[in-house]
């Protein structure tokens, strides 16, 4: 993965000096999630300008794929989990945004561990090592099941070059998973709600 993206950040800069004449599509990937430990999402979507100027307010539609495989994890030991994305992002100038995204996806996850720290039932019976060995056996267990989020996000977009063909975009937001991800099984069932931020590197072309 991340040999990909650091492909991909080369690609864009050598590239970024094509003409300058009216563009509607991009490519944009993202810079700092691959490289976190327990996250390592890599991030990789296409936008299309669907009304409006490019340089003034305008509207994008964005298409993505989500990919985070055999990560070591919080709540499991290894995920691996893909996503395809549809959103939308509106610029309120050449600079400021917002967006909003959907993923739908797949996950497989070895090994939870999240249920491990809440015995639940069997911690009323004592906190003996017997005891807890045996909620550990309980709960131990691979799982998977479809991920599903909604995202929400404000950022600024930096050019980078006098063409305006590269761009960067550092946003902030929340990203909520919905009820029935399979995702969230490990925390109980319970739906999160989880604060973000992205460093998008973007090529208009």
């Amino acid at each position: 993965m991340k040999t990909i993206i650091t492909t991909l950040i080369t690609f864009v800069f050598l590239v970024g000096t094509i003409s300058a004449e009216e563009k509607k599509w991009a490519v944009e990937s993202e810079l700092i999630q691959p490289f976190l430990p327990t996250i390592q999402i890599g991030k990789l979507q296409v936008t299309r300008t669907i009304w409006g100027d490019w340089n003034k307010e305008h509207g994008e539609l964005k298409l993505g794929a989500f990919l985070r495989p055999r990560v070591k994890h919080d709540v499991v030991d290894i995920i691996d989990e893909y996503a395809a994305s549809i959103g939308y992002r509106h610029y309120f100038n050449e600079n400021w945004n917002i967006e909003a995204n959907y993923y739908l996806g797949y996950v497989w996850a070895d090994n939870n561990k999240w249920n491990r720290r809440n015995l639940g039932p069997y911690a009323l019976l004592g906190d003996t090592p017997e005891i807890r060995a045996y909620a550990y056996q309980q709960v131990e267990k691979d799982y998977e099941g479809r991920v599903q989020f909604a995202e929400a996000l404000i950022g600024y977009r930096f050019l980078l070059n006098e063409e305006k063909t590269i761009y960067m975009i550092p946003q902030f937001g929340v990203l909520h998973g919905l009820h029935g991800s399979g995702i969230i099984g490990p925390r109980d069932g319970k739906e999160e709600t989880f604060i973000v931020g992205n460093l998008l590197i973007g090529l208009r072309f």
